[in-house]
């Protein structure tokens, strides 16, 4: 289990978004004044934690050689993608495939010039330069809507704002939202603020795919157990990155599952970086079980590979577990798996409850993840909303502070506060349950390696 695992747990919670929206800020201040940030969000973007499915942006990746010399016919572009760590921009700069333009708009005595844009395999990129804005620090925050705003664009979307020696650059990646990747896209963009700057910088991008061929693949893997099935379908590869379509099959009871891509190599066995991983278009149920259509994007594929091989896996998922909070102590167990809870003592005190506990049956071997994650997601409800989606307000509440007791034989002690504006009106005991997110707690399981040949 990884911190993408952990992060699509997360993505479960609601978070009062006010709360969210001070917490990003003081976050932010704080880490403004302790060292120069090396990546931003969009500001006030509650994808912050959602988007789940990417899982490199800014990352290290392969840029071919020749490209130091090439960026000295595309200085500003190649150092923008450079400063963003974006090895995908890196190359098509250094082959003069990313389109140039020169849109500018201006607001507020702030201008924003869209000077590079690149749609390669399922992957867009815009980037921008925002000028005669006040700075604070070696980066800048910045709200904007993606075509309609809707949440399959939020989904995809990552944000970047820089501050260099060159100027304030921007860049938005996008993972195209549809499995249809058509090869022409008008790609409205409405900026609403930068920094505390208010104001209104709106662009239409056309936008045509780079050349790309595309494999059909007829390939399978399951995993042992036979809750996974993956079919692959095609691998669209462009000129710096390629695309991975695939249908994963889950059964019922494994219905909130998430089959992923872990590693690519090529047949040299040189990595391949994987961009991101299980993009979802929807799941339907269909017989005896769930099928899913998804995507995942890895980087560039060395032009004379002769196959690649991919390295899928699958985390597996189970709903919250509940048990009444009636007697001081009791022991909650996974579905699943075989972890368990042992709640050792429950206090009241004023506004606050205590719940110590042990966690029993781990896989701490393999599990990466920090263990106090696991207590500060579970939850208190009343027993009578255990199981809807949206529990009434003053009768759960979210989240604990975790104390570690003793780390080697995992011993914890959760405080929940109950009163505030997201607390509970009448809490009692006997009519509280605990909630236990057992999914991070689920080995992760690999499957058979799938050879792709590419010729």
């Amino acid at each position: 289990m990884d911190k993408q695992q952990f992060n699509d747990e997360i993505n479960k919670i609601e978070v009062p978004q006010p709360d969210l929206h001070m917490a990003i800020k003081k976050g932010i201040s704080k880490a403004q004044k302790e060292k120069p940030a090396i990546r931003k969000i969009k500001r006030f973007s509650i994808p912050l934690i959602a988007s789940s499915l990417v899982i490199v942006f800014f990352g290290s990746g392969f840029v071919s050689p020749q490209m130091s010399r090439v960026f000295a016919d595309v200085p500003i572009i190649g150092k923008m993608y450079s400063s963003f760590n974006d090895s995908v921009g890196q190359n098509l700069a250094a082959s003069k495939l990313v389109t140039e333009l020169n849109d500018r708009a201006v607001s507020n005595g702030v201008g924003v010039t869209v000077n590079g844009v690149y749609y390669d395999s399922g992957r867009i990129s815009v980037t921008f330069k925002v000028d005669h804005l006040s700075l604070q620090s070696n980066d800048f925050l910045y709200d904007v809507k993606i075509a309609d705003g809707s949440d399959k664009w939020n989904r995809g979307a990552q944000y970047g704002g820089r501050v260099t020696p060159d100027g304030c650059f921007g860049q938005i990646l996008i993972d195209y939202p549809d499995k249809s990747l058509p090869e022409h896209v008008t790609l409205p963009l409405t900026f609403t603020a930068f920094n505390d700057v208010k104001g209104k910088w709106k662009f239409d991008i056309p936008i045509r795919q780079l050349d790309n061929k595309k494999i059909h693949i007829v390939q399978s893997v399951q995993s042992d157990d036979k809750e996974l099935k993956m079919n692959f379908e095609s691998l669209t590869i462009g000129k710096g990155s390629a695309t991975l379509d695939y249908k994963a099959i889950y059964s019922l009871v494994g219905k909130d599952d998430m089959a992923r891509i872990d590693k690519v190599t090529d047949d040299k066995g040189h990595k391949i970086d994987v961009l991101s991983s299980g993009t979802e278009f929807g799941r339907k149920r269909v017989g005896n079980s769930i099928e899913s259509e998804e995507r995942s994007i890895i980087g560039k594929i060395p032009e004379n590979a002769k196959y690649m091989k991919i390295y899928p896996h699958i985390q597996y998922s189970e709903s919250f577990v509940s048990h009444p909070l009636e007697k001081n102590s009791f022991e909650m167990k996974s579905k699943r798996g075989d972890a368990t809870l042992k709640v050792d003592q429950i206090q009241q005190s004023k506004r606050n409850l205590i719940v110590k506990y042990t966690l029993d049956h781990v896989d701490t071997k393999h599990l990466t993840f920090d263990f106090q994650n696991f207590g500060e997601i579970m939850k208190l409800t009343d027993s009578a909303e255990i199981g809807k989606d949206r529990p009434t307000i003053g009768h759960f509440v979210k989240g604990s502070t975790i104390k570690v007791l003793d780390s080697d034989k995992l011993q914890f002690q959760a405080s929940f506060k109950l009163d505030g504006e997201f607390g509970i009106y009448n809490f009692s005991l006997e009519h509280y349950s605990l909630e236990a997110p057992f999914s991070m707690l689920l080995p992760e399981k690999t499957l058979p390696p799938l050879t792709i040949y590419l010729k």
